[in-house]
């Protein structure tokens, strides 16, 4: 973790008080609004992966990928020499029939035929539909701090390669070379380093103007994302999370500890109100009840031993994907959210399955605006097979406070704050957008995070 912040030292913490305010001078639109910032990333994501994957065909398809593949290894050892060239203040000549030496061929295939595919593997992978569905890439790539890393160096890479390249471009003649940029070829430099010059200007202006709307009307950059990103975001649905951990994986193991529950990192704070106070007091076992109810054709209660009857032993050892960052690997016990829709019956016509926490955060949680915890998730992401209502963590008997006791919600598909802590009742409900702001949960009312949290 790169960070100079400390870590808090008091018991409970959100992990939203590790939120950074960053200037948009080197970041996405969004500031301190992280949704905000998730928006941009992905929208322009969208734009960086689909520009290099038609780069990349046109590449294969003309033969200009020779351009960057060396056929020699003395191309290695000319690229030393032109290193040293350069260190020497003096100028490298071009490698035979190319416009650039031996160094710049073996930097500009580095960057187009390593370093982006790597970045986008790195990032594809952090999604949590992708890495719970594809677990054996995810472990074999290191697992997903080593992968938030590796996708980190990428971006070291690139400003590396921007630092060098662009000083070299001056170096070399802007107007000479921004006109091979562009044109293809140095005939008329000064319309081709306009060119590029009115370009490199628009892109700052268009990031001026993307800030200021961005925190002016933060619904709209929304809407921007809906239309861009959930076309391609929405069939991470057809990626059901398949994911299971041996027991010797489970976070805490590796250093030994005999209660890995206290290592299994909680965010939030727990409840304050006197009825889940009294349930805590009583071990939650004899008085805790699950209502499950709204659009289903037979409402019903269930004890905390009956669920446990219910769900008959099934366990799933999961990674935990905080969309903070954080991981987290552990032994849920509990019944899948299918099998209890399977008992309730959903009308013809149920869409969604609303989950409502004991946790009202403006009273819980001073960081955060008031209103009750809820969330929400699609038929197809209730249905799928490690969705689940857990009651026990890591094989010790129940879930800690910090992690959501009695019972919670998880989504072994989607980011960590969906995965409803301390949960109340249960609600099949045939339309979530007239529920309170109508965004299907509360940090995607409040705090401009998309309910399709797949990526």
């Amino acid at each position: 973790q790169f960070t100079v912040q400390d870590e808090p030292k008091h018991k409970y913490y959100t992990v939203g008080g590790e939120d950074s305010d960053y200037s948009p001078r080197i970041s996405l639109p969004g500031r301190r609004l992280l949704g905000l910032g998730r928006y941009w990333h992905f929208i322009t994501v969208t734009g960086f992966v689909s520009c290099w994957i038609i780069y990349f065909v046109l590449l294969l398809a003309t033969g200009q990928w020779r351009r960057y593949v060396p056929t020699s290894w003395d191309t290695f050892t000319q690229a030393g020499h032109d290193m040293l060239a350069y260190l020497a203040f003096t100028m490298p000549q071009p490698v035979d029939g190319m416009v650039f030496n031996a160094l710049q061929q073996l930097s500009y295939g580095f960057v187009m035929l390593v370093l982006t595919p790597l970045v986008i593997l790195t990032g594809a992978s952090q999604s949590p539909a992708i890495a719970n569905h594809f677990s054996r890439m995810t472990r074999a790539l290191g697992g997903r701090q080593v992968i938030r890393s590796i996708h980190f160096f990428c971006l070291v890479g690139y400003v590396a390669f921007f630092v060098i390249h662009v000083p070299l471009v001056f170096l070399h003649g802007y107007l000479h070379e921004t006109s091979k940029m562009v044109l293809g070829h140095s005939n008329n430099p000064v319309l081709g380093g306009v060119i590029f010059s009115i370009g490199l200007i628009l892109v700052i202006v268009l990031h001026v103007v993307a800030t200021r709307w961005t925190l002016a009307d933060g619904r709209a950059v929304e809407r921007l994302h809906n239309i861009i990103v959930r076309p391609w975001s929405n069939l991470l649905y057809k990626l059901p999370a398949r994911m299971h951990y041996d027991r010797s994986n489970i976070t805490g193991k590796d250093v030994g500890l005999v209660n890995t529950t206290q290592n299994f990192r909680g965010s939030g704070r727990p409840p304050e109100t006197e009825e889940y106070l009294a349930l805590m007091a009583n071990c939650y076992e004899d008085d805790y009840v699950l209502e499950i109810g709204g659009y289903v054709e037979r409402p019903m209660t269930l004890t905390i031993a009956e669920l446990r009857e219910l769900a008959a032993g099934h366990s799933q050892t999961t990674l935990h994907h905080c969309v903070q960052g954080f991981t987290s690997i552990g032994r849920w016990r509990g019944i899948p959210v299918s099998a209890l829709l399977e008992l309730v019956g959903p009308l013809p016509g149920a869409t969604d399955v609303v989950y409502t926490s004991f946790q009202n955060m403006g009273r819980d949680d001073v960081l955060y605006e008031g209103g009750t915890y809820y969330e929400s998730t699609p038929m197809v992401e209730a249905r799928m097979p490690q969705t689940l209502i857990a009651f026990e963590l890591n094989d010790e008997g129940e879930i800690p406070a910090k992690n959501g006791a009695p019972v919670r919600l998880r989504l072994e598909t989607s980011t960590g704050f969906r995965s409803l802590k301390w949960l109340e009742r249960i609600e099949v409900v045939n339309r979530y957008d007239i529920i309170l702001e109508g965004r299907g949960g509360y940090f995607e009312d409040t705090d401009f995070y998309d309910r399709n949290q797949l990526i």
